[in-house]
C-alpha cells in the first residue's frame, strides 16, 4: 500500500535530492499524491526537452518547495508558495502549480490540483490580482486519493470539472480504480488514469507519457 513516506521518497527521487518540500511522514496522504502528481508532470516536461526551475510567487529562485495543501489563489501573498517554471525549447514558457483556483468557461471558479498554467497568463494573473483563465491552462490534473474504490459520483464530479475546464487534457488521477468510472469517462472523451497503486506501478510511466505527450504537442504548435 502506498503511504505518505513513500510518495515522499519518491518526489525527492523525480525532483533530485537537493529539493526539499513541505511534506512529511505527518502530511495527509492525499497532499502528497498531489505533490508526486506535480513530480511526474516535472519529470514529463524534463522528458520532453524542458528546462525546469522552481520559483516563488515573487519570481525568486527556490530550492525549498512550499506546497499549497488547500486550495489557493494564484496571486496571493499569504505565503510564499512554490511554482515550476517550464522552459520548453523556442517556446513561451509555462508554470505548474498545486492547488491553484481556475475560471472555468462559466466564470465559475475551480480548483485544478495540479496545473500548468502559460507563463505570461501567470504572471497578468499575480499582478492584476484575477485568476487564471481556464483556456491558458494546457494542463489540469484532478488528483484522487482514496483506500477504497473510486466511487461513481466522484466521477461524475470530475466530468463535470473537466467540461467546465475546457476538458482537452483534463486529467482524473486515482490511486485506485473502477471499471464503471472508467467507462464512464472515456464515454465522455475525457482524460484519466486510473491505479496509481505504487510509485512504481506502470500506471505512472503511462501517466508520464500522456503527459509529455501534451509537452511535445505544445511545442509543435507554439515553436517560435
Amino acid at each position: 500500500m502506498t503511504t505518505t513516506s513513500t510518495l515522499i521518497a519518491q518526489i525527492t527521487a523525480i525532483l533530485g535530492p537537493a529539493i526539499g518540500t513541505n511534506y512529511s511522514a505527518a502530511s495527509a496522504a492525499n497532499d502528497a499524491f498531489e505533490g508526486y502528481t506535480f513530480a511526474l508532470v516535472v519529470r514529463a516536461a524534463r522528458a520532453a526537452g524542458a528546462t525546469v526551475t522552481f520559483e516563488d510567487n515573487d519570481g525568486n529562485a527556490t530550492t525549498s518547495l512550499l506546497f499549497r495543501t488547500s486550495p489557493g489563489d494564484i496571486f496571493s501573498k499569504k505565503r510564499a508558495y512554490t511554482h515550476a517554471l517550464i522552459e520548453l525549447p523556442d517556446c513561451p514558457a509555462l508554470e505548474a502549480h498545486i492547488g491553484v483556483k481556475v475560471s472555468g468557461k462559466s466564470k465559475v471558479l475551480h480548483e485544478c490540483d495540479v496545473a500548468v498554467i502559460e507563463r505570461h497568463e501567470a504572471r497578468i494573473c499575480r499582478t492584476s490580482r484575477v485568476h487564471p483563465r481556464a483556456g491558458k491552462v494546457p494542463i489540469a490534473i484532478e488528483c484522487k486519493f482514496y483506500a477504497s474504490t473510486l466511487q461513481l459520483g466522484l466521477a461524475r464530479g470530475y466530468l463535470g470539472l473537466a467540461e467546465e475546464l475546457t476538458k482537452k487534457n483534463r486529467l482524473l488521477v486515482t490511486n485506485t480504480t473502477s471499471e464503471t468510472a472508467a467507462k464512464m469517462i472515456t464515454y465522455h472523451d475525457a482524460g484519466w488514469e486510473f491505479d496509481l497503486s505504487s510509485p512504481s506501478s506502470p500506471k505512472a510511466a503511462d501517466l508520464e507519457a500522456k503527459i509529455k505527450n501534451v509537452f511535445r504537442n505544445y511545442i509543435a504548435t507554439n515553436k517560435r
